[in-house]
């Protein structure tokens, strides 16, 4: 009989819970990194807030640290190559970020402008709960969502 660890179990029932997908951004002078993650919620409408979940060796934490603010930009159906190339296969010559001090991704459902508000230990994972400055919304679309590994369109 196969045993199989908490974590592990934990992995199977995560991969159950359909989600958005976003890709999480940020610069600090010239470095700027972006990031795909489903760990994403709303906290608070007073003060706005929400927060994300960031691995702490992923390349983005560091520069979102310093930088103090950060872009979390919801992906829509047609984004699914993006959500791909943030999550560790890079397209060549692909750079969807815009130049702003806080990049924002070109053509996202949404983007919320953060400050970060705090960071918190979430073991292997850093909680980050951001303040949201300033709202854009995009272009009416459907969004990208991710469930049991795969992307999938609403029905």
């Amino acid at each position: 009989m196969e045993t199989t660890t908490l974590p592990d179990q934990l992995r199977q029932v995560m991969r159950l819970w359909p989600s958005g997908v976003t890709v999480i951004a940020a610069r600090h002078k010239e470095e700027v990194r972006g990031m795909t993650a489903s760990s994403f919620t709303s906290v608070s409408l007073e003060p706005p807030l929400i927060l994300v979940c960031i691995h702490q060796s992923a390349q983005l934490l560091p520069v979102l640290e310093k930088a103090g603010r950060f872009s979390v930009n919801l992906l829509a159906e047609n984004h699914a190559h993006t959500s791909a190339h943030f999550a560790g296969q890079p397209i060549a010559g692909y750079q969807p970020l815009s130049s702003e001090e806080t990049p924002a991704l070109q053509g996202a459902l949404a983007t919320l402008y953060c400050r970060t508000w705090a960071i918190y230990p979430g073991g292997t994972h850093r909680i980050v709960v951001g303040e949201v400055e300033k709202v854009d919304l995009g272009k009416e679309s459907r969004p990208l969502l991710y469930w049991n590994r795969e992307y999938r369109p609403l029905p």
